[in-house]
């Protein structure tokens, strides 16, 4: 805008250099003439050709104000009404009384009747603060002209025509409560409409060079086959429906953020039964077997993509992608419907599947999330059978209320009651340290020498352990001896640790099955599977599953990756 602004001050104190024959055109001194001129003539239509329109400070005071100043909202603030048609072929307003800068805007007018201007001859003006009660019409001259709007109001429809020229039309806090409708524009003319309220925005046969629309209120946009050539932006609009079918957006400056138009793409049917027309738009009754209209609605999706894909806005591609997807899999669920069978049944399934596990491969970490879900629930499944990499399996409680139940009727101490539980393990390492002491000087001292200390470490956590209980032992008899004052709190201590030693033997099962889990889930296949009775089938299913997601989820990351 910055550069409409200053091309716009410019231009204008050029104007006398850049115009036609003035011998030719009718002068008007002032706004208010003019005004006057329309209201008074006799005629029903105000049909005039090449006038220019001269600005008087002083007396059209009502009518003009500085030029780019559009902090006002928009209201009726009328100073004159005219009430009858206006058609003008060949117009020019002199708005820069030969001072630099110095450009009005044109305000506080209402036209009750349709409006056309045809072959605009100055370099631009600015309308503020005026009504349009029926359609207004600009038609297209041999230069490049700036039209601005700004707090205007539309109760009908505009359009612009036959642009071949260029041109660019600006819109900011305008309403228009019917259609704002570019046809005819070979020269590809600019649009940049802000904080405005459109009905609908056409372009029918009609191409721009750059399309902005940002913070507006726009009912319908139909891009049908527009081709946009450098700049198309939609920001932070409110949109209901809108239709690309067949346009072109620039490859590297298209940004159109997709949360404003989820759910709101459609295809216009035109055809015998509908010669008005009909949407084809994305919603739960959506009619798959059209399939040239699902087809067409599917492309512009993919055009979107395309664009997203270019400017690396991954949030929106996501969103796109996704609701894209959502739609072929209700498609995919009709055909199945329709005729079933595996091959269908099977593809819509899995892109049911696709969409829960990872959002159609765009939301890796939800893959993961899954994963881990699988993984517990067969973790808990494992947790209830015994299993070889658990030794004590079931019985490891059984065990620990045993030791506990030897420990409170032997006069001997807690570290002395482990020894001996320890005892077999301990046997076979005192048989390894008799075989070393015997070979005395029959085997070379490196042998003896290093096969001594391995002892030692092998037994080190089995002493440690029983020195540590040495010092905690709290009983120094049986529990039938204990004095009846002593019972109360070594019963507490006694519990507390009972309780420890449970949590410690429930804690170790539950690792067990964990890991357990986790192998069967990330290791298609183990040799022998370390469990007996249904799990030993069930891990050959969790195994193929794990195989399959942690397939989808590589393709999903790789995929996010490329992206």
């Amino acid at each position: 805008m910055k550069k409409i602004q200053f091309l716009f001050a410019i231009l204008f104190t050029l104007n006398t250099f850049s115009q036609e024959d003035t011998s030719k055109w009718r002068e008007i001194p002032s706004i208010t003439d003019w005004i006057e001129e329309i209201n008074n003539t006799q005629d029903s239509t105000y049909t005039v050709k090449n006038i220019k329109v001269f600005i008087d400070k002083n007396k059209d005071s009502l009518f003009i104000q500085k030029a780019f100043n559009r902090n006002d909202t928009i209201k009726e603030n009328i100073a004159a009404i005219i009430n009858k048609p206006v058609i003008i072929d060949g117009l020019e307003f002199d708005n820069s009384f030969g001072l630099p800068g110095a450009v009005y805007a044109i305000k506080n007018i209402r036209f009750r009747e349709r409006v056309r201007l045809n072959n605009f001859q100055g370099l631009g003006f600015e309308f503020t603060k005026m009504v349009f009660e029926k359609n207004f019409s600009i038609r297209g001259s041999n230069r490049h002209v700036y039209y601005t709007f700004s707090n205007c109001i539309f109760k009908a429809g505009i359009g612009f025509f036959d642009f071949n020229n260029g041109s660019s039309f600006n819109f900011i806090r305008c309403n228009i409560d019917k259609s704002l409708q570019i046809t005819r524009t070979p020269g590809k003319p600019d649009l940049y409409i802000f904080n405005s309220n459109v009905n609908t925005l056409v372009f029918a046969s009609g191409d721009a060079k750059e399309l902005v629309v940002k913070n507006s209120s726009i009912k319908d946009v139909i891009l049908q086959g527009t081709i946009i050539e450098s700049t198309a932006h939609f920001v932070n609009n409110k949109i209901d429906e809108i239709d690309i079918t067949g346009a072109q957006l620039p490859e590297s400056n298209t940004y159109i953020s997709f949360n404003q138009i989820s759910k709101k793409l459609f295809v216009n049917i035109y055809s015998i039964d509908y010669p008005d027309g009909k949407k084809y738009e994305v919603s739960d009754t959506m009619d798959f077997e059209m399939k040239e209209h699902y087809d067409l609605l599917i492309a512009s999706y993919t055009l979107l993509l395309t664009s997203y894909q270019n400017i690396g806005e991954q949030d929106s591609y996501n969103a796109c992608y996704i609701e894209m997807k959502n739609i072929e899999t209700r498609r995919l669920e009709y055909l199945f419907t329709k005729s079933p069978t595996f091959k269908g049944f099977f593809t819509w399934k899995i892109n049911q599947f696709l969409k829960v596990f990872s959002a159609y491969g765009t939301e890796p970490a939800r893959a993961v999330i899954f994963s881990m879900w699988v993984i517990l629930l067969f973790a808990f499944i494992y947790l209830l059978f015994p299993n070889s990499w658990d030794s004590h399996g079931r019985k490891r409680i059984m065990n620990r209320y045993a030791f506990f139940f030897t420990y409170m009727n032997k006069k001997s101490g807690i570290h002395e009651v482990y020894l001996e539980n320890q005892k077999p393990e301990l046997l076979e390492f005192d048989d390894f340290k008799n075989l070393v002491d015997k070979q005395g000087k029959s085997v070379p001292k490196f042998f003896t020498a290093t096969a001594l200390p391995l002892y030692k470490w092998a037994i080190s956590g089995t002493k440690l352990s029983a020195n540590i209980l040495k010092r905690v032992d709290i009983m120094k008899g049986t529990w039938s001896e204990l004095p009846k004052n002593k019972r109360i709190w070594k019963s507490i201590l006694l519990i507390s640790a009972f309780t420890v030693a449970i949590c410690y033997d429930v804690l170790i099962k539950m690792l067990n099955a964990l890991m357990l889990s986790i192998n069967t889930f990330t290791t298609l296949g183990f040799g022998e599977i370390p469990i007996k009775g249904l799990p030993r089938y069930l891990a050959i299913i969790q195994g193929f599953i794990g195989w399959f997601m942690l397939t989808i989820f590589s393709v999903s990351l790789i995929s996010q990756l490329l992206n």
